[in-house]
């Protein structure tokens, strides 16, 4: 009878980078190293292998998953510049939006049906219309991410010490992180995933408060407070941004 591969997750960090992978234990006697042509990165080690040791493997190989990754990226959907005119789609919470741009006094951005409304003096610079969505987003992504803090917090039943301080800040490979004095630091670009997504981040975020690290019992942590979490990631990383 053949015995299922289990899987594991964990992270190793090099300098202010961090590299996510899954370990799958096997019956093969060696260590292999593979790279998804998604970019993710699958470590398969024999069931003895200690952990330490296949990150200790894992850092040795950086360069070599860097270069993978790199390889892979050029192979990725990649969205046109923004040009921020009328007709152009953008997400909130999930859903595409087209964007109406709108000559008017009034300096606001609205959502109406399947549509943000932008109205603005300059309607033809690009740059201002730019700045008006993003302080439109900003705001809103502040809102929902006090909610979903609120909601995921109250899922923790006092296992973080004390309420962490929420904190935007605009992270060019990461949708969140956290830090020892307890801020809790989100991309506002989040706000264009579903909820769901939003609540999976900010819940990875509030158990590294409790566990700060990749090891075992943040994971039983996380499994525990959110059974579908590996769903709620794979969503979010089909999300596609610009």
């Amino acid at each position: 009878m053949s015995v299922k591969a289990s899987n594991s997750f964990h992270s190793v960090a090099f300098g202010n980078e961090r590299i996510d992978f899954r370990l799958r234990r096997s019956k093969r006697k060696t260590l292999g190293i593979t790279v998804e042509p998604d970019m993710s990165v699958l470590v398969t080690a024999p069931r003895s292998a200690d952990v330490e040791r296949v990150k200790a493997k894992v850092r040795k190989r950086t360069d070599w998953i860097g270069r993978q990754r790199r390889f892979f990226e050029r192979f990725l959907p990649q969205m046109p510049p923004r040009r921020y005119v009328s007709g152009e789609t953008h997400r909130y919470l999930g859903r595409q939006y087209r964007l109406k741009v709108i000559e008017g006094a009034d300096e606001t951005v609205k959502l109406k049906g399947r549509f943000l409304w932008t109205v603005t003096r300059r309607k033809g610079d690009a740059s201002h219309v730019r700045a008006l969505l993003e302080a439109w987003y900003e705001a809103h992504a502040r809102l929902a991410f006090e909610r979903s803090l609120a909601l995921c917090l109250a899922e923790l039943s006092g296992q973080v010490k004390a309420p962490p301080r929420l904190r935007l800040r605009r992270m060019r490979k990461r949708w969140g992180s956290c830090t020892q004095q307890g801020d809790i630091y989100l991309n506002p670009e989040l706000i264009q995933a579903p909820a769901s997504c939003i609540d999976y981040v900010v819940t990875h975020e509030l158990c590294h408060l409790v566990h700060p690290h990749h090891g075992r019992e943040f994971y039983a942590l996380l499994r525990n407070k959110m059974p579908d979490w590996e769903s709620r990631k794979a969503k979010l990383e089909r999300v596609v941004v610009g």
